[in-house]
């Protein structure tokens, strides 16, 4: 079984076929031999891979949960740029963050060390798959970074950290091109705008371009239909190639392993079988039962039938990652960011935008996160809406000392 995915996971109903005929042969893109390449890791960062996977379950799962769309994330992503702010993090807030990411040693040293490796590794697989991993720490030029936080994005996470003035229309400008560039062209325009009163903003691009190794004919793919959750039914470009795969099937679901260029990365489909949910499939699965899965697949004629399609997904996450129990980050009272500003800092936006294009040639994805953190001694920018439309309470207090001389409801009556 091959070892290698790409942690980029999007999910369509994909169909697949698996048959015991004879294959009709595919082209083999050009001048690439079938040998992965392998990541050399530690036990430990072996052990680091697979709580990064169980956090890209979890994450996955919340973010899918109740979608009737398409979705298309990158728990590595997040990953990195949460990695990034777990090492400003200081107690309570650090350990929410690393528990939350399934790093549970409670060692930053762990994160920094697995994602370091990653970056370094990871581009040099296969010459025929472009991969790239960036980081950026943009600060506010009025609220310095500590010193060694900004030692050790640059050294563990390649970041290019920089003092921007965040009330210059030219900081937005900077952000936009920066992930435009690292994405090559893919997500185009991140924010919208820079809010003056930020800390800083953590940001990681992911970037994956792979041709696969047995190639589609342009020829065979025809306009089929596609039934969705709903039962209504759609016409797509529909790809076709009859091919062997290491591929598994069980009473509830079909797997098919694509490899790209070499076979160091792949995309792996998994498709319910009909009158199965796939909503319910997600939510069964996790990074056990995945990691089990891969190693039950075994070498098999394939008739596969594949859309050629494009998805685009933007998300706040923040309601995601509180339910994964990041909380303390988001609380303007509670949250710890010392080691990396010496402004008291928390987190007031975790948002990510991701696109995958998937033809006959291969498939083009990127992926970036930008973790926005404010000052908490600024006055929140959004004003409370307070309407007093319903029955309430109040009381007349004397300030110094709270004292209190009178309380009552207002009922309108």
């Amino acid at each position: 079984m091959m070892k290698h995915f790409f942690p980029l996971i999007g999910v369509c109903c994909l169909s697949v076929g698996m048959l015991t005929s004879c294959s009709e042969d595919e082209p083999v893109a050009p001048d690439i031999k079938y040998n992965p390449g392998t990541i050399k890791l530690t036990t430990a960062q072996q052990a680091q891979v697979e709580n990064s996977n169980e956090f890209a379950w979890k994450f996955f799962k919340e973010v899918s949960k109740g979608e009737q769309e398409d979705v298309f994330v990158s728990p590595l992503s997040v990953t990195y740029a949460l990695g990034m702010l777990a090492n400003g993090a200081v107690g309570d807030t650090q350990k929410e963050i690393l528990e939350g990411l399934e790093f549970r040693s409670g060692k930053v040293d762990d994160i920094n060390s697995l994602c370091h490796q990653l970056m370094i590794e990871s581009p040099k697989l296969d010459k025929s798959t472009k991969v790239s991993m960036a980081n950026a720490v943009v600060a506010n030029k009025n609220k310095p970074l500590q010193p060694d936080f900004k030692n050790v994005v640059e050294k563990q996470y390649q970041a290019l950290v920089t003092n921007q003035d965040f009330s210059s229309p030219a900081t937005l400008s900077f952000i936009n091109l920066w992930a435009s560039e690292l994405t090559h062209g893919m997500v185009p325009q991140l924010l919208d705008r820079v809010n003056p009163d930020a800390v800083t903003y953590l940001l990681n691009a992911l970037y994956f371009k792979g041709i696969w190794y047995r190639q589609f004919d342009k020829k065979r793919t025809q306009q089929e239909s596609f039934t969705q959750t709903d039962g209504k039914k759609l016409t797509v470009k529909m790809m076709h190639q009859k091919e062997r795969f290491f591929a598994a099937e069980n009473d509830n679901y079909q797997t098919v392993v694509l490899p790209y260029g070499n076979g160091s990365y792949e995309m792996v489909v998994l498709l319910p079988r009909e009158g199965k949910d796939l909503s319910s499939l997600l939510q069964t699965m996790d990074a056990k039962k995945w990691k089990d899965n891969l190693k039950n697949t075994y070498s098999s004629k394939v008739d596969l039938k594949l859309p050629r399609f494009t998805s685009a997904y933007t998300r706040e996450l923040n309601d995601v990652l509180k339910l994964l129990g990041m909380n303390i980050m988001f609380d303007r009272g509670k949250a710890d960011l010392t080691k990396m500003s010496v402004a008291k800092a928390f987190v007031s936006k975790v948002l990510q935008k991701a696109k995958i294009e998937v033809d006959e040639d291969g498939s083009k994805a990127a992926a970036v996160t930008v973790v926005e953190t404010l000052d908490a001694a600024t006055p929140p920018s959004r004003p409370i809406m307070f309407h007093a439309n319903r029955p309430f309470m109040y009381a007349i207090a004397e300030h110094s000392t709270g004292t209190i001389f009178f309380m009552g409801t207002y009922q309108g009556k």
